[in-house]
């Protein structure tokens, strides 16, 4: 319990410095301060680094094998994504879904080993 306990605090702590950045900067363009070009439709391209944001939040110890494979999936998934959508390198879903099968066996196979590794 006490590494959910610790998975719950980075999460409230990280998410809330993320809410106080944003909103800061919103303030500091609505008052003349800082110009910031916020396109709505562009910055959607980018969703995925939030994936990555709650990935990275997962791994931070104190945490558990659970943890730690729930994280690096969510990071894998984030850049799968990105990589599928913005056709990076000439690939796109049909190309790129195998790979999600690869990072499924990846993630059975290390969930034992990072189990031992974190007891």
């Amino acid at each position: 319990m006490r590494q959910d306990n610790g998975f719950q605090w980075r999460k409230q702590l990280i998410w809330g410095l993320l809410f106080i950045g944003v909103g800061s900067a919103m303030l500091l363009d609505r008052a003349g301060l800082l110009e910031l070009d916020l396109d709505l439709a562009r910055l959607w391209h980018y969703w995925p680094v939030l994936l990555v944001i709650t990935g990275l939040i997962q791994m931070i110890p104190p945490t558990s094998a659970r943890f730690v494979i729930n994280g690096l999936w969510k990071i894998f998934f984030a850049a799968w994504w990105y990589v599928s959508f913005e056709h990076l390198w000439g690939l796109d879903f049909s190309d790129t879904w195998p790979a999600l099968i690869v990072a499924s066996g990846l993630g059975m196979v290390l969930q034992p080993i990072l189990a031992k590794e974190l007891s």
